[in-house]
């Protein structure tokens, strides 16, 4: 479905990226993990064009495109884009618009559909994320938590191909984190594409198809999520895994 080849990324004389090869298959779950600062965000921000990579190629569906220092453009933007929907760490609701209006936002201006058939939609994904009797209240009256599942529930109204998740619960209190893993274990389960930067092991322990491990802007290593957790072959895998399990 969406596939990386050489990828590199600077931001000035620093390589956050360092000649990275990457796929993701259709109705797979990836996460990825590792230290703070080893390119685990950056590289999914090349995903959907967020960052331009400096150099390298992308795939995903029917397009491809190679990157050599220019900043990607409008079109080849709009094109990934079509593809994928990404869920931040802070949510990015917008605080004037009830959750219904959040949800309802991009099919109607960006994919131009009919309002009662979107909002129809938009009521089914709220109840799916546990809000419809949310529907009319405005992100301040949420909890985090609930906030970040109507984050997702927008993100779905666009019905995209590849999920994009940057630590979706780093943000959260403790209490609050299993309430949005929740919802992304269903989506799991419902053959979702799903990409997901996670600090959360026990949840790409459960939940990964496959699990890759960064440090310093490389890929280290990466396989099924039950090999990398119980019998991973690099030693920089092992120091890590070492200090959070």
């Amino acid at each position: 479905m969406i596939q990386i080849e050489g990828v590199s990324k600077s931001f000035g004389n620093q390589e956050v990226l360092k000649d990275i090869h990457f796929e993701v298959k259709k109705g797979e779950v990836v996460c990825i993990i590792g230290p703070s600062g080893s390119g685990k965000t950056t590289l999914l921000r090349c995903f959907n064009l967020l960052e331009t990579p400096t150099s390298g190629k992308l795939k995903i569906g029917n397009s491809s495109f190679e990157f050599s220092g220019k900043e990607a453009d409008k079109k080849q933007k709009q094109t990934i884009r079509q593809y994928s929907g990404m869920v931040f760490q802070h949510f990015h609701l917008f605080p004037h618009k009830t959750l219904l209006e959040n949800v309802i936002e991009a099919p109607l201006i960006v994919q131009k559909r009919n309002k009662q058939e979107v909002i129809k939609e938009a009521e089914a994904l709220l109840e799916k994320v546990g809000l419809l009797d949310h529907k009319h209240k405005y992100p301040e009256q949420l909890s985090g938590g609930q906030k970040q599942r109507a984050a997702i529930a927008r993100v779905l109204a666009l019905k995209p191909e590849i999920l994009l998740f940057d630590e979706p619960t780093s943000a959260l209190d403790p209490e609050l984190v299993d309430e949005v893993l929740t919802v992304m274990k269903e989506l799991a389960n419902e053959g979702q594409t799903m990409l997901i930067v996670t600090h959360e092991m026990g949840f790409a322990r459960d939940v990964a198809d496959r699990v890759v491990f960064m440090d310093d802007g490389y890929i280290v290593e990466e396989g099924p999520s039950e090999s990398i957790f119980t019998n991973p072959q690099h030693n920089r895998t092992k120091q890590f895994l070492a200090k959070l399990l």
